[in-house]
């Protein structure tokens, strides 16, 4: 008897023992932002003007590190060294294509997932897929976006429910680690509402302030449930974005300060409450791969180095437990893009800062003194006495690391990236579109892309002439043919393989002259009758594949805009498709119309 009440002991302390344990584990969320710099979180304002504020209540709790810099200006890359507590350079992801995140790098959802916490990560939309490698250690993954003309993304909003939802069906009292990623803020032209109903103006504000009230609810709902004193929450940028009056600087590759010091804000966990809330600012330098190292730091897991890197990081758990900076000043951080690199434009671009010198390292390199030139916009001359040891030390440092200067862009790719975001964006500003296409393309009339992304343009503004002149001097009979058919000029004539098929007898022969799969759906409807198809089935048919294809074109137009910083499909390229072409002829005009009119209404 004795025996067996010793062994119910010895099972029920062990119980308790694990059950502690699990107790003790204070689960991780990081909230990763693309475009959010620490001048888009104000926490100076007066909180009852700001009552359903998620920023101001994280301003209220946190710890607000003022001059954290992101380590690219791609968000794979900087997501991937938040997971890995690694720079670009060591754990190799440079820009957001593949192979991604290779497995022989230990990630934070990995050490996690063996300390028995539950992870997961909720994906906003591109570019952030299972193929970058980010989904190691995640129990979940959860990217399935599927976009439409209204949404090209999942928004924010939509993540936080999923999310507490798995907290709610799949967690339960275990601890966590949990990632949501938010490309919300680059889309400037999507409507967004108030808690009120009350529609918001088209603006980047407006999607900051969409964004400020679903963290509220968010933290809201994280209180509700007890997890919030118990959770570290991590709301960091991962980029910023672009002043338009920088000249010839263009986002993706931009290592100047409103593009990399990003907003960086902590809450810590805490076990018991503290008389006063911790809510301090740190002013000194931090690069977001400290963050990976801080928060492998939470897990318990301390990396020793064995020799200290070129650019050393450093955890910031202390500066959570007083408003101290252990690390110091004059510490290198490493700025890179790679996004040249993988567009074959050029080479990694690369800059540090140190203290408050920025390097540039480019052909021509920039030197700034950011503390008395917060706007970087007076290059300081490379040799400058007061900060010659720095800028040197700088140097040697990327040289060193074989970094070489960056040498600037051709002209073609300037003249691509030289059109501004609203410009893609804003329906209203198409016909100025057109303009600056037809611009560059005269001085840089060899550019394939730029020719297909003016016709595309002429095509949605029914420039007839401009159509029909860039298939004249190109040789591009189908775009020469429409715009004469809509200038009336009856007599035009077109010998193309698909466009055959709207007129000629439907032999097998002719039918397999064209290839165009989205054409040969087109002409299945048209001529339904003759084929001896169901006419209202091949409609339907086509709409829908017609549907896909114009949301193609959506999403290449979003990622002109953006700077060509999603990884699309090669073949879909921005350009006029012979279906959209042979729907804009005169004689289709009902048929265009009822087309278009279905997309309006399933969408």
């Amino acid at each position: 008897m004795r025996k067996i009440i010793f062994s119910l002991s010895l099972v029920l302390l062990s119980m308790v023992q694990i059950s502690c344990k699990t107790s003790d584990k204070k689960s991780v969320l990081i909230i990763a932002v693309d475009e959010l710099t620490t001048t888009d979180v104000n926490c100076n304002q007066n909180p009852e003007d700001n009552q359903r504020s998620g920023f101001q209540l994280l301003c209220n709790e946190s710890v607000r590190f003022t001059h954290a810099f992101t380590p690219s200006t791609l968000s794979v890359p900087t997501l991937s060294s938040l997971l890995t507590g690694l720079y670009p350079y060591q754990h190799k992801v440079r820009h957001n294509s593949g192979p991604g995140l290779a497995p022989e790098y230990e990630t934070l959802p990995e050490v996690a997932l063996a300390q028995d916490y539950r992870t997961s990560f909720f994906s906003g939309g591109a570019p952030v897929f299972r193929r970058s490698g980010l989904h190691q250690g995640f129990e979940l993954f959860e990217d399935n976006v599927i976009p439409n003309f209204k949404f090209l993304f999942r928004p924010f909003k939509k993540n936080a429910d999923a999310f507490l939802q798995w907290l709610h069906n799949d967690v339960d009292t275990n601890p966590f680690l949990s990632v949501l990623y938010v490309p919300d803020l680059l889309f400037t032209t999507t409507e967004t509402v108030t808690d009120l109903g009350e529609t918001r103006n088209l603006s980047f504000e407006s999607q900051v302030d969409e964004l400020d009230e679903s963290l509220f609810e968010l933290f809201k709902n994280m209180k509700d449930k007890k997890i919030w004193d118990k959770t570290t929450v991590v709301v960091v940028g991962l980029n910023g974005h672009t002043a338009g009056d920088r000249y010839r600087e263009f986002s993706p590759l931009n290592l100047h300060g409103e593009n990399t010091q990003v907003a960086l804000l902590i809450k810590p966990s805490q076990s018991r409450k503290r008389d006063e809330a911790i809510h301090w600012k740190i002013d000194q330098n931090v690069t977001l791969v400290d963050v990976g190292r801080t928060l492998f730091d939470l897990l318990g897991e301390t990396s020793v180095e064995d020799e200290v890197p070129a650019f050393p990081t450093h955890s910031l758990l202390e500066a959570l437990k007083s408003p101290n900076a252990s690390w110091p000043e004059d510490r290198p951080l490493l700025l890179e893009s790679g996004w040249a690199l993988w567009r074959k434009a050029g080479p990694l671009k690369t800059g540090a800062i140190s203290d408050h010198v920025l390097y540039i390292n480019a052909e021509k390199p920039l030197l700034f003194n950011t503390l008395v030139d917060r706007l970087e916009v007076n290059p300081l001359p490379l040799l400058q006495q007061s900060i010659l040891p720095t800028t040197q030390r700088l140097r040697a440092l990327l040289e060193k690391n074989q970094m070489p200067p960056f040498v600037p862009l051709n002209s073609e790719w300037a003249a691509k990236l030289s059109i501004p975001f609203y410009r893609w964006m804003r329906l209203d500003q198409e016909a100025l579109l057109l303009k600056d296409l037809k611009r560059l393309l005269s001085s840089s009339s060899q550019s394939i892309d730029l020719l297909n992304w003016t016709a595309q343009i002429a095509l949605n503004q029914k420039d007839w002439d401009t159509l029909k002149q860039l298939g004249l001097r190109n040789k591009i009979a189908v775009w020469q043919y429409v715009g004469e058919r809509n200038q009336n000029n009856k007599l035009a004539k077109i010998n193309d393989s698909c466009f055959n098929l709207l007129t000629a007898p439907l032999e097998t022969e002719i039918l397999k002259s064209c290839s165009d799969i989205l054409f040969l759906e087109f002409i299945d409807w048209l001529r339904a009758d003759e084929r001896g198809l169901y006419k209202d089935a091949q409609r339907k048919r086509f709409e829908r594949s017609f549907k896909n294809y114009m949301l193609d074109q959506q999403i290449q137009r979003a990622n002109l805009a953006a700077g060509l910083i999603w990884d699309t499909s090669r073949e879909n390229i921005f350009a006029p498709s012979r279906t959209e072409l042979a729907l804009s002829l005169p004689e289709y005009s009902r048929v265009k119309s009822q087309v278009y009119k279905s997309l309006q209404s399933e969408d």
